[in-house]
């Protein structure tokens, strides 16, 4: 049987000195879930697009930003580091939206319990919103380039390959080695499609904690440590 950084003490990337309670059976199951509606219906129009973009990045700066902050378990350095990263890249791609006219629709998230005591509980959410941001840019990209939005569109799609890169790293860290993306596909025909995966997180519902997005010098200094 494959090692893991959670069952090999000496490739244990997330953890040091305990186990991560979840399991995982294969890198394609963490997908599973495709979550609840929750937002309203948004439509096609670039404006909206954005805003949604923008709200998925809010919410992978502040999943990243409590886990490097506050997490309890342990995170070796080289864990840290990519993590540090992966924080420092979600922040760029949403200061670049705001740039673009796009805004988060929300300051607040909902995260899971136990997601900063359990290293397999966080890599289970991480992986699933990095592969919902990765298809949600791959429909931006179409939807933009119906539309006559070139710039539009080939921005979408460097977000979209920023996104690809951010699931390998943590597929790497999770222990599911690379995964096969060699041609991926468009889980989403339109950006507004995401929305059931982000509902959980823009809710309250039992069993889910709250956290607010941290400002850039909040992030600056985390990425820093």
């Amino acid at each position: 049987m494959t090692s893991t950084p959670f069952s090999d003490p000496s490739r244990r990337l997330f953890l040091r000195g305990s186990l991560a309670t979840a399991a995982f059976a294969s890198f394609g199951q963490v997908f599973g879930a495709a979550g609840k509606p929750g937002f309203h219906a948004l439509s096609s129009d670039p404006a909206a697009v954005l805003n949604l973009a923008a709200t998925a990045e809010a919410l992978s700066v502040t999943l990243y930003h409590q886990v490097l902050s506050r997490a309890s378990f342990g995170l070796s350095a080289e864990a840290r580091s990519q993590l540090q990263t992966l924080l420092e890249a979600e922040q760029s791609h949403l200061t670049l939206l705001g740039t673009l006219g796009g805004a988060s629709l929300t300051r607040q998230f909902w995260f899971p319990e136990g997601l900063l005591s359990n290293a397999g509980l966080f890599a289970d959410t991480a992986l699933h919103l990095e592969e919902a941001c990765r298809g949600a840019y791959i429909a931006a990209c179409h939807q933009f380039a119906r539309q006559g939005k070139a710039d539009l569109a080939a921005t979408a799609a460097q977000l979209g390959a920023s996104e690809a890169q951010h699931l390998t790293t943590l597929s790497h860290l999770a222990g599911f080695g690379p995964g096969d993306l060699s041609l991926p596909a468009a889980p989403f025909r339109q950006v507004a499609d995401v929305s059931p995966v982000l509902s959980p997180f823009v809710a309250h519902a039992a069993g889910r904690v709250s956290a607010a997005l941290p400002t850039p010098a909040q992030v600056g200094e985390v990425a820093a440590v």
